[in-house]
């Protein structure tokens, strides 16, 4: 969630789109390895399901970097408060439950799911700011297990994708690096405290503040582009 705040934070102070979202991509790497090792708890027994979505992830993030590197700011400015509102929207849909799946179904519903984290991957290495939501309303809706469990699934496929995406970024496109230094110390440090709070707090609750959260956000970006 620290990036979508920190996107409209950054253009507020006066950065190019495409340069606050490469610094902030650059910058999520702190904050995601701090939260990967706060989440050591809810990572035991999850390691199949983690490098299966870190391995989607990746390939995504990837074509998504790509894609960044030869796209304009307008462009960029445009599609963004999109991506973020179906972020929101995907995480208050319910998810329906099935006593019995027949396996052709599963099949299909994994292929889904993968083709679904590539998607998110392409989106993250395109648009970083708000990626987190995005793959976290993905991970609710096909990992049966608790949102601490998905948001620790998460940390760790949002940690590799923006490691490959800045990987990329630094050595072809422009950052800010005074920013990107302010921006180091706070977001480790909540990426440290974020897995924690998520640990206390009931799950609805923290799906849909961050639905709604990124639903306003969204609506605040679309002001901006178009108005």
């Amino acid at each position: 969630m620290a990036s979508v705040i920190l996107y409209p934070a950054l253009l507020f102070v006066g950065l190019p789109p495409i340069m606050a979202n490469v610094t902030i991509t650059v910058g999520i790497i702190f904050s995601g390895t701090s939260a990967v090792l706060s989440s050591k708890r809810e990572l035991k027994g999850q390691g199949s399901v983690t490098l299966h979505v870190m391995a989607f992830a990746v390939i995504g993030a990837i074509i998504g970097s790509i894609i960044l590197l030869h796209s304009s700011n307008k462009s960029f400015q445009d599609v963004a408060p999109f991506v973020i509102l179906l972020s929101g929207v995907l995480m208050l849909i319910p998810k329906k439950q099935s006593a019995y799946v027949h396996e052709s179904v599963s099949k299909t519903a994994s292929a889904i799911a993968a083709i679904a984290i590539v998607v998110v991957g392409i989106y993250v290495g395109y648009f970083g700011a708000g990626g987190g939501v995005l793959m976290a309303a993905i991970l609710i809706r096909i990992i049966d297990a608790p949102y601490a469990i998905c948001n620790a699934v998460r940390n760790v496929s949002t940690l590799t994708m923006n490691a490959v995406s800045a990987l990329i970024f630094i050595f072809t496109t422009p950052i800010s690096w005074s920013a990107l230094v302010v921006l180091a110390v706070g977001l480790f440090i909540g990426g440290y405290i974020g897995p924690i709070i998520v640990r206390v707090i009931p799950s609805a609750i923290m799906k849909y503040s961050v639905a709604i959260g990124a639903i306003i956000l969204a609506a605040f970006l679309a002001y901006q582009a178009y108005f």
